[in-house]
Order: structure tokens, then sequence, then C-alpha cells
């Protein structure tokens, strides 16, 4: 038998219109004969909803309920998603992911997928039913339920897709493809029909929204091909980009993007080790040294807990006036070239920055932070891309 995995982001099962969307693209495809697993996120802002109704409780929760809590959204999706296949008299069934057997490790908040057990899913698939799984969570070896972060969703459909040797992973989104850069920003941005894993995979990692940067991983250690197609209607909805192994040397630089959700950390180098242990729980996304002062940045979602950790400490200065700008290329190579260029390119226009990574990765104050992103995207991706 064909098996799909097709998964389904928060905006496109927010409301009742676009769960009867989605229930319409599931059935076409299960009227073609194939057998499908549907993975599916909380509807649109719930979660963050979900996290505020905590913090008005306890500002200080337990890892351990916040996943029981945050679990519950995903778990509304696929009952509602499920009732509107069977309105459209398709079969179908909800699994959570306990159900569904995502079996993850101890952690809670950012638990990794350690195995699938998938004789439910096979089992139901085998009645003729659509399978609807919550995303973003499973349960580890307590027993517990475990929740995997930003974007867990995208790795629970490319975990089940390789466990059950999956024709395809389609990955339903907003935006009809991977795109040079945020379309919504750069007006020139174009779609990319193919990308590597490994330019995605770095796309991901700075701040690009499209994939969890995870499960493209798990997509190139299992050879799972993935397609970002969109989930609205209208011309060229299906087109999409495929995430597959890609030679990378025909188009050295992929995409440029833009993360507005950071904030920096700056402490004299000496003085690192007072705030070491403070913030050791909190998921650094990224450290260098810059001038003999320390700079750590983390997601602009922490930055509030962390001042309530450090109010004491002095001599140490929370930055959230930046952007992060990223030139992905996967052909190192031309890294050098590219360095002088963007110098170059930053002098002519005026722009100040603070420093620049070994992966050309820039930071910037928040007010260049846009005009930076489409000087660089002109500069480098208004070419034709996979023709």
């Amino acid at each position: 038998m064909s098996i799909i995995v097709q998964k389904f982001g928060g905006s496109s099962v927010a409301n009742k219109d676009c769960l009867f969307n989605v229930a319409n693209i599931i059935k076409e495809y299960f009227l073609q004969g194939n057998k499908l697993v549907v993975v599916v996120s909380a509807q649109g802002n719930t979660t963050d909803e979900l996290l505020e109704m905590s913090k008005d409780i306890n500002p200080l929760p337990s890892a351990r309920e916040m996943d029981v809590l945050l679990s519950a959204g995903e778990q509304i999706s696929i009952s509602l998603l499920s009732m509107s296949l069977q309105k459209l008299e398709v079969d179908s069934i909800s699994l959570t992911g306990w159900q569904a057997g995502i079996q993850t490790c101890d952690c809670y908040g950012n638990a990794r997928i350690t195995n699938v057990f998938n004789e439910r899913i096979l089992k139901e698939l085998n009645k003729n039913k659509v399978v609807i799984v919550a995303g973003f969570q499973g349960i580890n070896s307590n027993e517990d339920i475990t929740t995997m972060g930003r974007g867990g969703s995208d790795t629970t459909a490319v975990a089940i897709a390789s466990s059950l040797n999956a024709k395809e992973c389609q990955i339903y989104t907003d935006v009809n493809g991977v795109y040079t850069s945020d379309p919504q920003l750069v007006i020139n941005a174009k779609r990319i029909k193919e990308i590597s894993y490994d330019n995605m995979i770095n796309l991901a990692d700075m701040g690009a929204q499209i994939l969890n940067k995870r499960s493209v991983e798990l997509a190139k250690k299992y050879n799972v091909e993935i397609s970002v197609i969109s989930s609205m209607k209208g011309k060229n909805a299906f087109v999409g980009t495929k995430v597959m192994e890609v030679d990378n040397n025909k188009n050295p630089v992929s995409s440029v993007t833009i993360n507005e959700n950071l904030f920096l950390i700056k402490i004299k180098t000496s003085e690192v080790f007072k705030i070491s242990d403070k913030i050791k729980m909190f998921p650094i996304f990224e450290s260098f040294v810059f001038e003999g002062y320390s700079i750590i940045i983390m997601n602009l979602d922490y930055m509030e807990s962390l001042k309530n950790i450090i109010k004491n400490e002095k001599n140490i200065t929370l930055d959230d006036d930046i952007s992060q700008i990223s030139v992905i290329s996967s052909n190192r190579e031309s890294n050098f070239l590219n360095f002088s260029k963007i110098f170059k390119i930053f002098e002519s226009k005026k722009i100040k920055y603070a420093s620049v990574k070994e992966v050309i990765s820039i930071i910037v104050r928040k007010s260049d932070g846009r005009k930076v992103l489409s000087v660089l995207h002109d500069e480098f991706c208004l070419s034709d891309l996979n023709k």
C-alpha cells in the first residue's frame, strides 16, 4: 500500500472553515487510494494562550505539568479534524502521541523522539481509516506526556513517515514552498523548487519558520523526502518545494533570513562564571566573544524569566533591540568572498553592524534589520534559481 504522511500547522486548522479546507485536501488524496496519516498542530494561537494561562496561575510551573497542559492543544485539533472528515463521509480516527506509539526521551519541553511503535497506526490504516495523530507530543519511559518544543509537529510527521517507509511526507503551511527570503518582507523573494537537507537545516537554524530543524535532520538521516506546500486555496497553491538530496554547488547561496525574536546578554568575559549556573537552564541560541565581552544570544521568549533570575547581578546588559540576518550558503569556499561583498554593501548603504559569525550571520539593530535583509537578498539571491 502507498502511504502518505501529511502535516498541517496551526494556521491551517485555525477555525471551522480551515478545518473543512484541510478535510477536503485529505479526502482528495484518500479517494485516490492512498493510505493517509495526518499529523496536526494546535489551532492558531492555542499554545500561546495556554502559556499565558499558566503564567497567570504560576510563573514558574514544573516542566512536567507544562507538558500536560500544552499537549491539550493538539488533542483538540485532532478530534475536530476527525469530526470534519467524518462529516465528509471519510472514516477517520484521532490518536494522541502516546496512542500513536511516539516514544521520547525523559526530557520535558524539548523532548526527542527515540522510537515510533507504529502497530496501532498500521492497525487503523488496515481498516481503511485516515489516521490523525497529535503532533508535538509523545510519552517517555515514566509514561509521562512530553512535548517537543516549537515546530515539534514537523518532527512527529517525519518520524512517522520514516517508521512507515512512507512514499512522501507533505508539510502544509500558509506559503507555497520555501523562498529565498520571507516573501512577506522581501517582495523579490523567489520560490525554490528544490533545496538540500543541509541548506534547509541551516535555514531553520537561523530563524526561518518554515520547518523545524530537528525534523529536517531526521529526514536527512532516514532519507525522507519532504514536500513543503500551501494548505490555502488559489493558483499554484500546491506547487511547493522539495527538501531532498540536492547538489549544493548548483546554488551556493540559497536564502537570506531574518530572526527578530532574539535578545542578547552582554557581560565581561572574565565575569561570565557569575551567571553561568543561572542561565544553563535556558537554551542558548548563539554565543561569541566580541571586544572583551561575552555575547550570549537567546530566544526572546525567555527574556522575562531571565530578568527575574539575574536581577541582582551587576554589569550585565540585556538588549532586545537586535535582529540577526543570515546568508545561507552551502559552498564554504565562497564564504570569504561573501564576507568581503557584505562589508562593501554595508559601507555603501551606511548600515552599522555589530559582529559577523563564521556562517555569515550578522547582528544589527532592529531598525536596520529589514533593510539589511532586502539589500543582501537582492545581492545574493536574485538569480535564476533551479532552472
